[in-house]
């Protein structure tokens, strides 16, 4: 079986969040690192020309803790994660604040109107930022849209204030004096600003009360600084019409210096808590290495291990052509969310294995390495365990599920687990092995059958004297047939497969009901004061052709 493959991109069909650049790393992680020096350089050059217009010392340090905050984490994020564009976004943002500090502080015309036409961009590179974390994309449309439309409004009000204020060489000035404009345009960026943050601060906030564990995990940092930032950067725009402050002074903008640094230092904190997801492979290697967590128990062990309860695990089905989910219902991979991810397990070339995840956790490739490793042993183990040859299976479910779900509830999920834990202990003391458990169906393989009737025998004895049994009119049907299935990747395929299930259906609730092939492998066979009664033949659902069938009789049990 081969490594787990990339996730792929449900919409564009092709490898996405883990995309593989055929750039040789060494290159990527150069490139870095010299994006890293122009950085510093510029940031040092800004910080001179702040000198040279006679800035306060408070401020030139803010400046360039800022820009060094960004440009610095910006190349951990790029070396560590090449692929992904949130490293070359952090350094863009260092990039926009030297060229507008340098800008403002210039004597030159033309850089001083370019100064205003981009001043405000690197809060909107941090909005992206924001609300493309951790992927460095944006996921859905009102986010896409939302980017848009604040590019317009914030280099529109950046034009508008060139054009007011005459500081274009080449461009007749609007109004006479730019004190008359300068109140308009400075309520005008204020309410701009105010959007921004309000837009950024929902969208967060939203994301993080939706998100998975693992995607809070990454995302508690980034709100936190988040949230601060806009906090403090909406303050800076709009305390001028509150109390008269100048939004520049500088001890406004050393603080909301300060605060949007934070951003940074948060998104790496991200990684690294990413990172840490990788600690609980152990314990997972452990869960499905006990035996107990056969094909039907995966996605429950992975789902609480990763800490994403919407996992899911499918596994691949020639007859339908599809990923099949433990309920038998095929996983649309096509169509997925845009915070989900999937990757492929294929085993000698062949399809196997899809497990649906969290976005966030294919941020770590080598996690999900790992996660492929061992599914990959415990898939195999699966094939190993089961005996191959003639066999008989114990098919079973609860009869009337739905109707006693709509009248339990909540109570349903911890009896259905009960009847489960019931049957798979007597299936392992009769040297059994559990193939299937999805929803109230239960699916086990013995290689005697005789073994196979006395699981029935004791667990419909269990079933009987539980003492939430009765009352609940909970009743289990059970099938029991012989074939020669053939045994493939995780499980049997065939018709005797099927000849199980139809059998068990036939039956009610409390009944065990045995097809001719299992009564004739059990002719010489000591039932311990039981017997099997012929009931008569019927037609089973989707063979051609009579069934004979056969009704198990323990004394003291109900017929």
């Amino acid at each position: 079986m081969s490594e787990l493959s990339q996730p792929f991109d449900s919409h564009e069909g092709r490898p996405a969040l883990m995309r593989t650049s055929p750039t040789p790393i060494w290159y990527r992680r150069t490139t870095a690192l010299v994006a890293w020096l122009v950085g510093a350089f510029t940031t040092l050059a800004s910080a001179a020309q702040m000198v040279r217009a006679s800035e306060s010392s408070l401020f030139v340090a803010a400046h360039i803790t800022l820009a060094l905050t960004f440009v610095t984490t910006g190349l951990i994020a790029w070396r560590r994660r090449p692929e992904n564009p949130t490293g070359r976004q952090l350094m863009a943002v260092g990039f926009i604040t030297n060229v507008s500090i340098t800008a403002f502080d210039s004597s030159m015309p033309w850089l001083l109107a370019i100064g205003h036409v981009i001043a405000g961009s690197d809060q909107l590179v941090l909005v992206y930022i924001l609300l493309a974390y951790p992927w460095g994309r944006l996921s859905n449309r009102f986010d896409r849209w939302a980017i848009v439309v604040l590019t317009i409004l914030f280099f529109a009000i950046g034009i508008a204030s060139v054009l007011a204020t005459g500081t274009c060489p080449y461009c007749p000035p609007v109004v006479a004096h730019a004190s008359e404009a300068a109140p308009i345009l400075r309520s005008v960026e204020a309410v701009a600003y105010a959007v921004a943050g309000a837009t950024v601060l929902v969208r967060i906030f939203r994301r993080y009360f939706v998100a998975s564990r693992p995607a809070r995990r990454v995302l508690t940092p980034v709100l936190f600084g988040g949230v601060v930032a806009v906090l403090v950067v909406a303050w800076r725009e709009i305390s001028p019409a509150l109390v008269g402050a100048h939004p520049f002074s500088p001890l406004a903008a050393s603080a909301s210096a300060i605060a949007v640094s934070m951003i940074p230092v948060g998104l790496l904190v991200g990684f690294l808590r990413l990172r840490l997801e990788r600690a609980t492979i152990g314990a997972l290697a452990t869960d499905l290495s006990l035996g107990g967590a056969v094909r039907e128990q995966l996605q429950e062990v992975l789902a609480q291990r990763l800490g994403d309860p919407r996992l899911q695990v499918g596994f691949w089905s020639r007859e339908v052509g599809a990923y099949l989910d433990r309920d038998g219902q095929p996983l649309d991979i096509a169509r997925l969310e845009t915070t989900r991810a999937v990757s492929l397990l294929d085993r000698e070339g062949r399809p196997d294995v899809a497990i649906v995840y969290d976005a966030a956790l294919a941020e770590d490739p080598g996690l999900f390495d790992h996660v492929g490793a061992v599914v990959r042993l415990a898939v195999a183990n699966i094939t190993e365990r089961l005996p191959a040859g003639t066999v008989t299976f114990l098919s079973t479910d609860i009869e009337k599920s739905t109707e006693l779900l709509g009248r339990l509830g909540k109570r349903y999920g911890s009896v259905l687990s009960e009847h489960r834990q019931l049957l798979r202990q007597t299936v392992a003391r009769r040297n059994g092995f559990v193939v299937d458990s999805r929803a109230d169906e239960f699916f086990a393989v013995f290689i005697e059958p005789l073994a196979a009737v006395m699981v029935a025998i004791d667990t419909q004895g269990d079933f009987a004297r539980e003492p939430w049994s009765d009352p609940l009119r909970v009743k289990v049907r059970m099938g029991i047939h012989t074939g020669e299935p053939e045994l493939l990747d995780g499980g049997y395929v065939g018709l005797d497969v099927h000849r199980a299930i139809r059998v068990c259906a036939t039956a009610r609730g409390g009944q065990v009901l045995l097809s001719k092939a299992a009564e004739l492998a059990l002719r010489d066979a000591n039932l311990g004061g039981s017997s099997l009664h012929e009931i008569g033949t019927y037609q089973l659902k989707g063979f051609s052709g009579s069934e004979s069938l056969f009704e198990l009789v323990v004394p003291g049990l109900t017929a």
